[in-house]
């Protein structure tokens, strides 16, 4: 029964989550999968089939360090987001010139350059 809940599982993320969720449950999958050996090459060569697959206008194609730098970026958002609404809407405004870099008027989290 586990691959049938599995399938079922996929189906009913596939209709009702976007693509934040995904990404939030892949990079889960990816953590698992690894607790349970499985190589990082073998991790990469499936997320490549699949993003060709899924996204054949602009497929992606993984290597295994980036199956690493997945890994690294799901534990660093392991009690908290390691990178905040308001730390993009500051670093935005930053690359639009429209915020000083520090001081006055500078975005909470930025650090002065």
């Amino acid at each position: 029964m586990g691959k049938k809940l599995d399938k079922a599982t996929d189906a009913i993320q596939r209709v009702f989550s976007d693509q934040i969720d995904r990404t939030g449950h892949s990079a889960d999958r990816i953590v698992a999968a690894r607790k349970k050996n499985v190589s990082y090459a073998a991790i990469a060569v499936q997320m490549t089939e699949n993003s060709h697959r899924n996204n054949p206008d602009a497929p992606e194609t993984f290597n295994a360090d980036e199956v690493k730098t997945i890994e690294k970026f799901h534990r660093a958002n392991r009690t908290r987001a390691v990178f905040t609404k308001a730390q993009m809407n500051g670093l935005i405004e930053l690359a639009d010139g429209s915020t000083p870099t520090s001081g006055t008027g500078a975005p909470d989290g930025l650090l002065p350059t």
